[in-house]
């Protein structure tokens, strides 16, 4: 390509794809686009979560921002294999795209695998800076969830790539405090190095228009808690756990509900869960892809749920945290202590987390937040405060803005 270009993102996931990882570095890209950065996105010609969904091979949004998005075969990132499949096939495309691009800086992350340790190796051959971002650190959050062998010939060539990534990149930017401890320790990266710069959500009273058909399909009468998002390994021991507490608090207060809106590999656990132990309080619905659907049922639940399993802290922060923070409501969390969310709770007071409290600690707690009035509004008011003072997209946009221009 002929054109020079400031920054070039590498990724599987962007816009218009509906999941969290798109609409995030959507939001970022869009945001740094608008401050005169030059940017080229090489992803996909296919969606990600609806791979038959294909797409243009190149767009120009707009004059700062080009798409060039790759062929690649219809696969489902829900089949392991075909799941690798893709990765690979992409990482060797953009060898040989990035090999013939003008760009000062390369960014990228994890997932995909080999993508980010293809583009750095280009990148030093070509003098330029290279940026990666750890939304997940892989393959250690799937070691420590015992979902490979960590001697398996893969997975010590991922974590030679990781460890690679993490000792040349120009700059590594962090999403939690957690994740940057770890990485210090465990791979030995001087502190300077590392930038935490967390994740946001858009304001979502943004554009707001009340859909009252949607508190009518969702919500029951009484007290709904809501989470909203995947059903997957990160999260499954935690919602677990929460769904047998369902069960418990149906027995002392039957006008309370536990709304689940999402899809994920575990989900059927979950839904075996409720069948077995006969419990009436909880309510399943599928992945919500409209946003103003997804806007009115954030709006109406009264408080949210947030699960992170212990094994995933220092690897992941959840996103969904920041669009519940934007609504203004309570979280009840059930997060590993020390973790990020953990330590935000604990520095703005917008919710608890019950990862360290007994069964019947914590329905006393969610039985405080529902008929205290005063502690609700509290929290509520605290969750609000803590996203406008720290969580929006102009807040971390500016400081993803000021490291890029300073390694320009």
């Amino acid at each position: 390509m002929n054109k020079k270009y400031d920054l070039v993102l590498l990724t599987l996931n962007f816009y218009p794809g509906t999941e969290a990882t798109s609409k995030l570095l959507t939001d970022l890209i869009f945001f740094l686009s608008e401050k005169k950065l030059k940017i080229l996105v090489i992803s996909p010609n296919r969606l990600y979560l609806t791979p038959e969904k294909k797409l243009k091979n190149f767009e120009k949004i707009n004059d700062n921002l080009d798409i060039l998005r790759l062929r690649v075969p219809k696969l489902d990132k829900n089949k392991g294999f075909q799941k690798i499949l893709l990765f690979y096939l992409f990482s060797k495309k953009i060898k040989k795209i990035l090999k013939k691009t003008d760009y000062k800086i390369a960014f990228s992350l994890i997932p995909p695998f080999f993508t980010a340790y293809n583009a750095l190796k280009i990148s030093d051959k070509k003098k330029s800076k290279f940026l990666f971002l750890v939304h997940d650190l892989h393959p250690d959050t799937m070691i420590r969830r015992k979902q490979v062998k960590e001697n398996s010939f893969i997975i010590k060539i991922l974590k030679k790539q990781t460890h690679y990534l993490l000792k040349n990149s120009t700059k590594i930017i962090v999403i939690g405090r957690d994740q940057k401890e770890y990485i210090s320790k465990n791979y030995n990266i001087e502190s300077s190095k590392i930038e935490y710069i967390p994740n946001w959500s858009k304001d979502l009273y943004h554009k707001l228009k009340i859909n009252k058909d949607i508190k009518t399909k969702y919500y029951k009468e009484g007290f709904n808690i809501l989470y909203a998002g995947n059903i997957g390994e990160a999260q499954i021991p935690q919602l677990e756990r929460f769904v047998l507490l369902m069960k418990k608090l149906e027995k002392l207060d039957d006008n309370i509900n536990f709304i689940i809106v999402g899809n994920g590999r575990k989900k059927n656990r979950l839904l075996d869960l409720k069948r077995k132990n006969e419990i009436n309080n909880i309510y399943f619905y599928d992945y919500v892809y409209n946003f103003e659907d997804y806007q009115n049922i954030m709006l109406y639940a009264d408080c949210y749920f947030l699960p992170l399993r212990k094994e995933s802290k220092g690897m992941s922060v959840p996103s969904k945290t920041y669009d519940y923070l934007s609504v203004g409501k309570p979280l009840i969390s059930d997060i590993p202590i020390g973790s990020e969310i953990d330590l935000a709770l604990k520095e703005s007071g917008f919710g608890f987390n019950i990862n360290n409290l007994s069964d019947d600690e914590a329905i006393n707690k969610i039985l405080k937040l529902k008929n205290d009035k005063n502690y609700y509004s509290l929290l509520s008011k605290n969750s609000r405060k803590t996203y406008e003072n720290k969580y929006t997209l102009e807040t971390s946009g500016n400081k993803y803005y000021d490291l890029i221009k300073s390694l320009l």
